[in-house]
């Protein structure tokens, strides 16, 4: 995400609709850290206003972040 737009959770999803995001390091703290700075692309995802998101560890060096968007 280094340098792009973040995407646009309320036109790519409808209310109710679901993305997950992968190829995540497994986050150890808050907040995320990416190379030593805030991890940009993480905390959009679990912090956006119209998601309800968590990130899931899918092995020891692995996560994805899973959202919905909210229906209101």
């Amino acid at each position: 995400m280094s340098g792009d737009a973040p995407a646009d959770v309320e036109k790519l999803l409808v209310r109710g609709g679901t993305v997950a995001v992968d190829d995540f390091t497994p986050g150890t703290g808050w907040p995320p850290v990416h190379e030593g700075a805030a991890d940009r692309a993480r905390l959009h995802w679990l912090g956006h206003p119209a998601l309800r998101s968590a990130e899931l560890r899918l092995a020891a060096d692995l996560s994805t972040v899973v959202g919905t968007r909210r229906l209101v």
